[in-house]
């Protein structure tokens, strides 16, 4: 348990040098809305390149000493960590967000299996396959009794009695009967792009990034420090990306092994906003407290304030709050909207009330509902994301200025030899 303690003023507990500041990068998952982060982060590297005339080459990693992402923005951690052969990272921060216009389409795209209803056996749960038996998972009783195959079972009912009716309940089971995606093109571009070999253990600088074990209930906080020491969580890179995007509804859950087995799904559904789950995980290793911390908090949008839903909405049923005309998913956008402002206010409280404020910095913007989708990759709303996101960057250019400068200023200071 972490005890966080207020001051009336920080400065007596700040630390005598900018070296000796921890610094936190936290990126927040969204999907597709990821290229809004990927804006800021560019604007932010171009001037950390600027700035440090002994760092040409400067990038994200070189000043971030924790780098937290949840789900996209787990991916993003990888992207800007992830070693290539000469040791620096695979990706510049300007090149992310060219990588989601190109491959968003084809991790969010159906394939006409995944339009398939899944055979009784794949219905019912994940599953370690070094546990398996050749007993049947369900008994002919379980599968007449389970809700998926007797809803299944209507819809079979009712397209042999009217065939034309297909396109009316089909929605049915793609919202309620099977994951929207099936998972192997999110699978194949992550491993595409990382390997199936590159470890946690092996990223450029710290890193944390969450998901949730389903079989036990609760979080698992994948990290490089962790990896380091017990190697039962020095997972596949690429595996650890895999698990913390498995969003429920959108992605089947993602099992793997290292020496024990894990069974995930997005690390959205405890922290969608790592923010104060990384200061935490920070506050662990360094036996440090908030004084010490200097935290970039990257938001992938929210909804506006403009009011989307009334209490007349009460009455709805599960389709209605999974599925509206818009292609909206009011649960599931309640569900990740609500931690994250919670998380939000934590943050800019302990730091407003240790004296702190400039410390942390959140840098979020309000998206119409039209824009807010995780998985809208059409050519016109990747564009509209890319601009809100270079938008955003320019509203808050003077906080990067100075955040960049702080950043160059302490790291600068680590650098240094220290005079006798």
């Amino acid at each position: 348990m972490i005890l966080v303690k207020f001051s009336g003023n920080g400065s007596s507990s700040e630390p005598e040098s900018q070296g000796d500041f921890i610094t936190i990068l936290s990126i927040d998952g969204g999907g597709v809305r990821g290229i809004i982060p990927s804006e800021v982060l560019s604007v932010l590297e171009a001037k950390l390149q600027k700035l440090d005339v002994d760092n040409k080459d400067a990038r994200i990693v070189d000043y971030f000493d924790f780098i937290a992402g949840t789900s996209t923005g787990g991916l993003m951690t990888a992207m800007l960590t992830a070693p290539n052969d000469e040791k620096r990272p695979l990706f510049a921060a300007k090149d992310i967000a060219k990588f989601y216009q190109d491959k968003s389409p084809y991790i969010f795209h159906k394939t006409p299996e995944t339009n398939q209803p899944p055979s009784t056996e794949e219905d019912s749960r994940i599953s370690d396959p070094d546990e398996a038996t050749e007993e049947p998972l369900t008994t002919p009783a379980e599968v007449i009794n389970t809700p998926a195959t007797f809803l299944r079972g209507i819809i079979d009912i009712i397209v042999d009695l009217s065939p034309e009716a297909k396109d009316y309940v089909e929605p049915l089971n793609t919202y309620l009967l099977q994951p929207k995606y099936d998972g192997k093109n999110l699978q194949d571009t992550i491993k595409g792009l990382l390997g199936e070999k590159l470890a946690l253990s092996e990223t450029l600088t710290s890193v944390i990034i969450p998901a949730f074990d389903i079989k036990h209930f609760g979080p698992t906080i994948f990290s490089t420090l962790k990896a380091k020491r017990d190697r039962s969580m020095d997972a596949p890179l690429a595996d650890v990306c895999r698990a913390t995007s498995a969003a429920p509804y959108y992605f089947p859950p993602y099992h793997f092994k290292t020496s024990k087995p894990f069974n995930l799904v997005d690390g959205g559904v405890a922290a969608n906003n790592p923010s104060f789950l990384a200061v935490c995980e920070a506050m662990k290793e360094r036996k440090a407290d908030f004084h010490k911390f200097v935290v970039l908090s990257l938001g992938t949008g929210a909804p506006d304030a403009s009011g989307r839903l009334e209490v007349r909405d009460g009455k709805w049923g599960i389709v209605d709050w999974l599925w509206q005309d818009d292609n909206s998913n009011p649960l599931l956008d309640i569900l990740t909207t609500a931690p994250d402002e919670m998380t939000e206010m934590y943050m800019s409280t302990v730091f407003q009330y240790s004296g702190l404020e400039h410390n942390y910095t959140r840098i979020q913007v309000e998206l119409k509902p039209s824009e807010g989708l995780m998985d809208n990759t059409s050519k016109e709303n990747l564009e509209r994301l890319k601009k809100i996101g270079q938008d955003l960057a320019e509203q808050n250019d003077a906080k990067l200025e100075a955040l960049a400068s702080r950043l160059v200023e302490i790291r600068k200071a680590r650098l240094t030899p220290i005079s006798a």
